[in-house]
């Protein structure tokens, strides 16, 4: 599943070619993928994209008319942007429509855009799996949209004193803490491993235990894995992520502990392995010997 990074980068892709488009016609191939459609269609068609923002892992696509798009490309769901020049831009989960015809078996949306000029363009939701959708809300259902979330988690309003108070008397483990979405937005499990190891942090010990200090260092931490893996394109581990272009992510050359149980340790050498857990159903990976 795309996370945060990775969301981020679709969104910035999608920036350079959607603001200004307007939306001519929209056809819903899959009722799922987009069960309201049929009651908001006059609500889209004929509106043009102000703007694209991103909160926690849903693209919010602003129109004309102030209601927000909104687009969780949750496992499997891919965006693709074809104009006269091809397929140029979006991202998500890889499959051979990246290099086959679209539509394709796995198209649920397609997005029928037109500029000023008259020059016509296309935005394809595909989605294997269709656990993905598209939602309309209005400014104030945006709000309820979202209102279980926490901050995200490279918020520059997102402060220490925050996560204490939240975790001041909660047990549970702190890489379940820091990837409960109503306590902060956005971390993924990658991200959360790879934090917990830089930080020096057990993923084991309570979210509670954590002094100042420590809470300090890790969300530091948190911020900065998160600007990297941005920078870099997001991550791209067992082909899960690709670019619309084909490329992958970056930031799986940076992964330390994810992914590499049995490998010695970057910090401690050969004698201390990293050792792989499930917490919460999810893999988790740590070394037992530097995370206290």
């Amino acid at each position: 599943m795309p996370e945060l990074p990775e969301v981020e980068s679709v969104r910035k892709n999608l920036t350079t070619v959607l603001v200004g488009k307007k939306i001519s016609n929209i056809q819903v191939l899959r009722n799922k993928s987009f069960s309201e459609f049929a009651e908001k269609k006059d609500l889209i068609e004929g509106q043009s994209f102000l703007a694209v923002h991103r909160r926690a892992k849903i693209l919010d696509l602003v129109l004309s008319n102030h209601q927000h798009l909104l687009i969780h490309l949750k496992m499997t769901g891919q965006l693709i942007f074809v104009d006269k020049m091809g397929k140029r831009f979006g991202g998500g989960h890889p499959s051979a429509d990246w290099v086959n015809d679209l539509p394709s078996k796995h198209t649920r949306v397609i997005l029928q855009l037109i500029d000023k000029s008259g020059q016509k363009s296309q935005l394809f939701f595909n989605d294997m799996r269709v656990f993905g959708w598209l939602k309309l809300h209005s400014e104030t259902a945006l709000v309820e949209e979202f209102i279980n979330y926490g901050p995200d988690v490279n918020d520059p309003k997102l402060n220490v004193e925050y996560l204490l108070s939240k975790a001041s008397r909660r047990q549970i483990s702190i890489k379940q803490f820091i990837m409960n979405n109503q306590v902060i937005a956005g971390m993924g499990n990658i991200y959360a491993s790879e934090s917990l190891f830089r930080a020096k942090i057990s993923p084991l010990r309570s979210a509670k235990s954590l002094d100042k200090a420590e809470m300090v260092t890790l969300l530091l931490e948190m911020q900065t894995i998160i600007a990297e893996a941005i920078n870099l394109g997001g991550t791209t581990f067992d082909g899960h992520y690709v670019g619309v272009d084909g490329f992958a992510g970056g930031f799986q050359d940076k992964l330390m502990v994810y992914g590499q149980k049995g490998r010695p340790c970057f910090r401690c050498g050969i004698n201390f392995p990293i050792q792989r857990i499930k917490q919460g159903g999810r893999s988790t990976f740590y070394c037992p010997h530097c995370q206290s």
